[in-house]
């Protein structure tokens, strides 16, 4: 079977801390484009996100917490699951390292890699940082420390017999790839990175461990899978490589893969040259998100600045989160983020903006027309301005701008606030001009039920209380080729008032 789906991953998750902000930024951006693809007609989709679990630092953790490494990534990735459910994730498929599955097949993968040539045995003498399941160079340690800013700790001598990719011999495919694709790898300064790393040459890669137990085992070996090969391959084991390839063709290549842009060389160097060896297509796109910051620095669990979701969704919905946090920067730079600017965007734009244009349109329709929607008006230009952003909403998702997506949205969102103070419908009620408020009220209750089905992706929760106010059914807006056409809102239907989507939330008093 061909490829007929919309195939998008999150990077796996390390099972040694549960979720932070950051870590939900790049899963709620896949959930995005996952939602947008189910709606907006453009055929099946498939979201995978899931767990990175083996290691040395996932045994260390493990340890610490005295339990067995298994035991303890079963309790951890309940933990991300819950929180993904509690973020409106509608992932379609999680995936676990330790899955047997899983397992079965990178051991498979490794195997094939090994009879064709491309992994050759050698012995590795370098300096390795266990936190970060990383080697490096010695000419990159700081005083002779891990040169990753969030780790800083000191890494040990290592050396033993292992098996290494020989990924300096597929440099030179790689570096056509990128000049051939100039566009598979966003944003550009990740692409100019990535090639500069190419310029400079490629070290073959050690990807078993003899000193690390918990991993996946290299069959008729006392070895394990370095934790980087195990991993980067659930994209391909989660599709069905090599156990299912009549599933893997409806879905591989996958068409974006979502990573933090600290992972860069994993997904963009060391995987792209694997699957080069395995002679597969390489992914349509990886976009490395920025980093969100505090206070100048990027959050983490080792610097001990991170925010978790569950703090926030105390006192602001979960749909103000994943607002705020898409329409706060272009997607794929830093940015700084804070309770104080997710209050100030709250109350300004969802709270004063839309919460308050919904409300009033529809407490007007009840007042006016006892709740329900009057003839069919043709939209006076409305229509025209809502099929424009339409196309500008498609355009800014098929493209992973987010923000661009949402400033189209909340521009529609601004000219209906503006139409109601223009059209003073209240006005034309207390002249009893019955003809020009019936059309006035359809044209605000439309451009609503446009505006739900537009930000469905981004505030589903939201979205769905909005559309089954206006009588309507289903998905908000599924598919949007059927629905979103002006006159969709049948006359006579009765609507009902929602509560508020996003009631105002003052600022807490600061404590004498």
């Amino acid at each position: 079977m061909p490829k007929d789906t919309f195939y998008i991953t999150t990077p796996l998750y390390y099972t040694n801390s549960t979720p932070h902000i950051g870590h939900a930024y790049s899963t709620i951006a896949a959930d995005i484009l996952a939602r947008y693809h189910r709606v907006a007609a453009t055929g099946r989709t498939h979201f995978l996100t899931g767990t990175d679990e083996h290691g040395q630092k996932i045994a260390d953790a493990a340890a610490a917490a005295g339990k067995p490494p298994k035991e303890f990534c079963d309790e951890i990735v309940e933990r991300w699951k819950r929180a993904w459910r509690d973020l409106d994730i509608s992932y379609d498929q999680f995936i676990r390292t330790t899955d047997a599955v899983h397992e079965s097949a990178v051991q498979q993968i490794f195997l094939k890699l090994r009879e064709q040539g491309d992994i050759v045995a050698g012995v590795y003498e370098g300096w390795y940082c266990r936190n970060d399941e990383t080697f490096w160079p010695e000419a990159k340690l700081i005083d002779g420390r891990c040169p990753n800013p969030e780790c800083g700790r000191k890494v040990e001598w290592v050396s033993e017999d292992a098996w290494f990719f020989r990924l300096s011999a597929y440099r030179d495919r790689l570096g056509a790839h990128f000049h051939s694709h100039p566009a598979w790898v966003r944003p550009a300064s990740a692409w100019n990175e990535m090639a500069s790393l190419l310029r400079g040459g490629l070290d073959d890669l050690c990807v078993s461990r003899a000193s690390v137990a918990w991993g996946i085992p290299i069959p008729g070996e006392d070895k394990t899978i370095y934790v980087w090969l195990d991993a980067i391959c659930n994209y391909i084991t989660a599709a069905g490589y090599p156990h299912d390839m009549e599933r893997f063709a409806t879905l591989w290549p996958a068409d974006v893969q979502l990573i933090g842009k600290e992972i860069l060389r994993f997904h963009t160097i060391i995987w792209p040259a694997l699957l080069m060896a395995l002679d597969l297509p390489l992914p349509k796109l990886v976009f490395a998100n920025g980093w969100i910051t505090m206070e100048g620095q990027k959050m983490s669990k080792s610097v001990g600045n991170v925010v978790r979701p569950a703090e926030l969704t105390d006192r602001y919905s979960v749909d103000a989160i994943r607002y705020v946090l898409f329409a706060q920067a272009p997607f794929g730079v830093d940015f700084s983020f804070s309770e104080e600017a997710l209050l100030r965007r709250y109350n300004a734009e969802l709270a004063n903006d839309f919460g308050n244009l919904v409300q009033r349109v529809l407490s007007m329709l009840v007042r006016y027309r006892q709740g329900v929607v009057p003839a069919r008006s043709p939209g006076d230009e409305l229509n025209v301005e809502f099929e424009s952003a339409l196309a500008s909403v498609r355009e800014c998702l098929q493209d992973v701008d987010f923000r661009g997506a949402l400033s189209a949205i909340w521009e529609r969102v601004g000219a209906l606030n503006l139409y109601v103070e223009q059209s003073k419908p209240w006005v034309l009620h207390k002249a009893g001009d019955a003809a020009m408020l019936d059309g006035t009220l359809y044209n605000l209750c439309e451009g609503i039920r446009w505006i739900a089905a537009l930000i469905y992706p981004f505030m589903p929760a939201s979205a769905a209380s909005v559309w089954s106010a206006l009588g309507q059914t289903g998905v908000p807006g599924a598919t949007w080729e059927e629905r979103l056409r002006w006159g969709g809102l049948a006359p006579g239907q009765t609507v009902t008032m929602p509560p508020s989507p996003f009631p105002r939330v003052e600022r807490e008093a600061s404590p004498a």
